[in-house]
Parts: C-alpha cells; structure tokens; sequence
C-alpha cells in the first residue's frame, strides 16, 4: 500500500475525534476543564476531557468589555489566573445567548472573587442578588 494511502486512512480515523460536535451542558451539572479561550473578563471556552468545548459566562459577575476601560486589564488578568489551566465548573443555568453562566474555580479559589477584589469586575446584582460574598468584596 502506498504511504500517500496509509496517511489518508490514519487521518479518516483521527478525524472523528476532531469534529465531534460538543456535547450540550445542564444547569446542575460540574465538570473539569482546560480554559482554551478568554474572550474578556468574564467569558471562557473550556474544553472537557469528554463532550468537547462550552462557552461559560460567570455568574453573578460583570467585567468591562475589551473595548471598555480597563477591560483590556480585566481580560488579561483573568487569563493570567486561568489561561491554559485546569478549572472546576458548576454550571447554573443556560442564558439567554446559549452561554453556560456558571461558576469557576482554580485551586479552589473563585475567578468571580478574584476579578471583583482587585477592582476589574463588579457584581451583577440583577443576575445574582443573593451573592454576598461579591456584593462585601465589592466595598
């Protein structure tokens, strides 16, 4: 068998993995993934081990938009505490722009919390008004 025959049949066995269509998530549902993209403070693609990626928009919590002030300083610090790292994601329910909002963790420490403690987030009270920890954080 020539070796040109051989690579095209390697990459038809590689390539259902590649486009499988990711799997929907629940509301009620924790899972543990890879950050792979942070669009701006408080939106991330992660991608699951199994089911592929989902896009998560944190909840009860707002960051500037890239364009905004300070949002360039928001999206970079939250991917320099998420980027590329595993996280915990317990997701509450599916928004209106077909988003996970949903909470994450590194380490056990909250991205939400850490964003709104230094100044680059607030809390999203309409969205979670039961959030004490963000609303004292945010004094």
């Amino acid at each position: 068998m020539p070796v040109r025959y051989l690579f095209a049949a390697l990459l038809l066995f590689a390539a259902p993995s590649s486009f499988a269509q990711d799997a929907p998530v629940e509301p009620g549902q924790t899972f543990t993934g890879r950050v792979v993209e942070v669009t701006d403070g408080d939106t991330f693609d992660v991608r699951r081990s199994i089911g592929g990626a989902v896009t998560i928009r944190l909840r009860g919590v707002d960051a500037p938009e890239s364009a905004q002030s300070y949002g360039t300083a928001a999206t970079r610090a939250a991917r320099q505490y998420v980027g590329g790292k595993s996280v915990q994601v317990s997701v509450e329910e599916i928004g209106r722009y077909g988003r996970a909002v949903a909470r994450m963790e590194v380490q056990g420490a909250g991205l939400g919390a850490m964003l709104i403690r230094r100044g680059l987030a607030w809390h999203y009270r309409q969205y979670a008004p039961g959030e004490t920890e963000y609303a004292r954080l945010e004094r």
